[in-house]
């Protein structure tokens, strides 16, 4: 099923590993292995680490070409402006594969966002269908028991005490024989 594809690739690419393939997707989802405890996938635990080093990075090139600048040194300042043009490309360079994974990863919500609102949709449907026929049938008791002048709803609490008291006499013994 489609919405079952993108939910394991969701899954697949937020959780780091792949799907249970027990159960329905519902039960998959309440059952995930982020829910149960399992370690995910350390996505941006590097992250700050690298930031603060490329920024470090960035002002000590920046500071070499001032230098250089200040000290009248054209040599020193071509030299701190290429580092700082280098490190801003690294920086860019390495980024690219983490942009087109989010890209990715968005996609797939996207998907799953769409096949979830049409499965809302159907529910949504279903549920007024169901209200609907609930209704019909309280009316129609209603009007069978304006006919029957209140008989139908006293046979009706009768026969409900009387499953009352079944069930009651099932559990009692029941508890008696554990």
């Amino acid at each position: 099923m489609h919405d079952e594809r993108s939910l394991m690739e969701l899954e697949q690419t937020s959780l780091g590993g792949a799907p249970d393939e027990k159960g329905d997707s519902v039960s998959r989802l309440g059952r995930s292995p982020a829910s149960m405890g399992s370690a995910r996938r350390a996505v941006g635990c590097r992250a700050p680490a690298l930031f603060i080093a490329a920024e470090l990075l960035i002002v000590l090139t920046v500071g070499v070409a001032a230098y250089g600048v200040a000290a009248n040194n054209q040599i020193l300042s071509v030299i701190g402006l290429a580092a700082t043009a280098l490190t801003a490309l690294s920086i860019v360079l390495s980024a690219w594969p983490s942009m087109r994974e989010l890209e990715r990863r968005c996609e797939v919500l996207g998907r799953a966002r769409h096949e979830l609102e049409v499965v809302n949709a159907e529910l949504e449907r279903r549920n007024a269908d169901l209200e609907a026929e609930r209704a019909a049938v309280v009316d129609g008791f209603d009007w069978i028991d304006e006919q029957t002048a209140g008989r139908l709803r006293n046979l009706l609490e009768a026969a409900g005490i009387e499953l009352a008291d079944l069930a009651d006499m099932v559990l009692d013994d029941a508890d008696e024989d554990v």
